[in-house]
């Protein structure tokens, strides 16, 4: 990701606010996963947008606004030059969201599945026989000690291109909600103690059975 994405200091975000973001993201990424998978060219087409704005800085990208800034509550708008971390948070979630969608993998978002959880049962599928893989626990562990936004994006987007090669789900409407928080410096640790606990707790059943399943893709979705 590139400077563009990090998001400013503004004023602390209600939890209202914050569960109203969560519950615009999950909905819209619920609608366009079902559509998608419905060859619906609509979707289709709106997704393959936000795959390729994945890298941009929110509200640069005009074709995605509706799917990305127009789900943030007002009272979350930005009011400077800089987006605000709400505005960050529900543009990465949702290009992401889209960059998990591509190919095969048809079932990306799931609700309830917290990042933390996710992660855990991508360790446990490429841990070759071990109970975790020191690769994704380390990409895991950047994300949570990254001190700029830009570098947790960074690692975040690689943990989320491996969670779609294994076909593991998770819920974007709470990683939106999530990142605010981690973008949050009175609110980060709390976030990452949450995101460390899911991983621990989530016994190999539990965390294993979000794994998705596959379809053949227009070329439009490749995209």
């Amino acid at each position: 990701m590139t400077a563009s994405t990090s998001a400013p200091p503004d004023l602390a975000t209600p939890e209202r606010h914050e569960r109203t973001l969560a519950v615009a993201v999950a909905a819209r990424a619920a609608q366009l996963q079902a559509a998608s998978i419905r060859q619906v060219g609509d979707a289709v087409a709106r997704i393959a947008r936000l795959r390729r704005a994945v890298g941009a800085a929110p509200g640069a990208e005009p074709d995605v606004w509706d799917d990305t800034i127009g789900l943030v509550p007002r009272g979350e708008l930005g009011r400077g030059d800089d987006p605000s971390r709400a505005e960050t948070a529900a543009h990465v979630a949702m290009t992401l969201f889209a960059v998990h969608r591509q190919g095969k993998c048809v079932t990306a978002h799931v609700q309830g599945v917290s990042f933390g959880r996710a992660v855990r049962a991508l360790s446990r599928h490429r841990g070759r026989g071990q109970d975790e893989s020191e690769g994704v626990r380390r990409r895991f562990d950047a994300v949570l000690t990254s001190d700029e936004p830009e570098e947790a994006l960074y690692h975040l987007r690689g943990l989320v291109l491996l969670l779609r090669d294994a076909q593991i789900a998770l819920d974007y409407g709470r990683l939106a909600s999530d990142l605010v928080d981690l973008w949050t410096p009175a609110r980060a640790d709390t976030l990452r103690l949450r995101w460390a606990r899911d991983y621990r707790r989530s016994a190999p059943d539990q965390a294993a059975d979000q794994t998705t399943t596959t379809t053949s893709t227009t070329d439009e979705e490749q995209a």
